[in-house]
């Protein structure tokens, strides 16, 4: 099975939890799954940002990144690639660790000013800064590097034309990795058991959703906070081409494997 995996930097935060998922991906690897790791360090970030007295603003989930918050997330994000990449290749994986502008993989932009809604529904324009967007994926770039005995591990930095390295919603690279490689499935390793309708309740745990189902749960605000971008990605994954999308836990032992081997987690399909 061709898979992407992302992972939440909130699962790679503590040294025992990063082996565990190091040893999960290493079974599918050696079982035969073709794979491509995405990874965030939004966890890692924040407390960076914290000790170095940087100002962390976000709306939606999504964090406003100015020039110094930049410079942060080069550190946070590299730091937590390579520590990654070293436990994998430690078990004989011939893991890669790239960024989504190697290689000439992405072509990004830098995000216009958006539209945001706060908690009391007052929407306005909001400028998230040194963020980029995917305008396109190097199909054949891509292939190339799939067809090679690696698996790489992408950390969510991309860069504009003039150079100009981005900021990028890690849910977002890997759904565009996810269709331009033409994968079974993008899996989405996180600190949460699935895709809940509230949070707060655990018996809200959805195991199953339709495209349809969910974009209705959006609409009807069901879904907050850094909820909602990871929906709106697995949305675009599913209609463009992807079989499906899984919310597994990372904290859970082996749930990524019996997401793969059976069902965990929440599954969203088109239909």
């Amino acid at each position: 099975m061709k898979l992407v995996i992302k992972l939440s930097g909130k699962v790679l935060e503590e040294q025992a939890l990063r082996l565990e998922i190091a040893r999960q991906i290493g079974l599918l690897w050696t079982t035969g799954h073709r794979l491509l790791a995405v990874h965030g360090a939004g966890k890692q970030l924040t407390d960076l940002s914290k000790r170095l007295r940087i100002p962390v603003v976000q709306y939606q989930g999504r964090r406003v990144t100015d020039d110094t918050t930049l410079e942060a997330a080069k550190m946070a994000f590299s730091a937590v690639n390579r520590d990654l990449v070293a436990l994998l290749v430690n078990q004989g994986i011939p893991a890669l660790g790239l960024t989504a502008y190697d290689a000439l993989l992405t072509k990004s932009v830098r995000r216009p000013p958006l539209r945001v809604a706060d908690t009391a529904g007052v929407s306005r324009e909001i400028d998230f800064g040194f963020v980029g967007e995917i305008r396109e994926v190097n199909s054949e770039a891509l292939r190339r590097l799939m067809a090679a005995p690696y698996l790489p591990v992408i950390c969510s930095l991309c860069a504009d034309e003039s150079g100009q390295v981005l900021n990028i919603n890690a849910d977002t690279l890997a759904t565009e990795f996810a269709i331009g490689w033409g994968a079974d499935r993008l899996v989405s390793v996180s600190d949460v058991n699935g895709i809940y309708l509230d949070l707060k309740d655990p018996t809200t745990l959805v195991s199953r959703l339709t495209a349809s189902e969910a974009r209705r749960y959006l609409e009807k605000g069901c879904f907050t906070e850094g909820m909602i971008p990871k929906v709106e990605t697995a949305l675009k994954a599913v209609e463009q081409g992807v079989a499906a999308f899984q919310v597994v836990s990372g904290i859970e032992k082996d749930d990524l494997l019996r997401a793969i081997e059976k069902d965990a987690g929440t599954m969203l399909t088109a239909t």
